[in-house]
């Protein structure tokens, strides 16, 4: 049993993606299973890829009128809903655009 988080963060998107992807074959390869938490959003066609051996499961977060909610229900897919934009504004951070 695997647990990451943010796998190979702190490299580029291109690289961290394929890099991802090939640890998360490797690991089906293997036998394993595990959980992997990531903001990487095209590790999510690996669903239709590998399916039986891949599922998205997802937090999502509201926005109502100046805050962000979350109900903090896994959900199958992948979120839809966006948020960093939003807090960096809350923040003062960026304007709004």
């Amino acid at each position: 049993m695997v647990l990451l988080d943010e796998i190979l963060k702190g490299t580029n998107s291109k690289d961290k993606t394929s890099g991802s992807k090939a640890v998360i074959r490797k690991m089906i390869s293997l036998g394993g299973a595990g959980v992997i938490a990531t903001h990487d959003l095209p590790l999510g066609s690996l669903e239709k890829e590998l399916p039986g051996n891949v599922v998205n499961i997802c937090f999502e977060a509201f926005q109502e009128e100046e805050t962000l909610r979350f109900d903090y229900l896994l959900r199958r897919g992948m979120t839809q809903n966006m948020n960093a934009t939003f807090l960096m504004k809350q923040m003062g951070i960026i304007n709004r655009i």
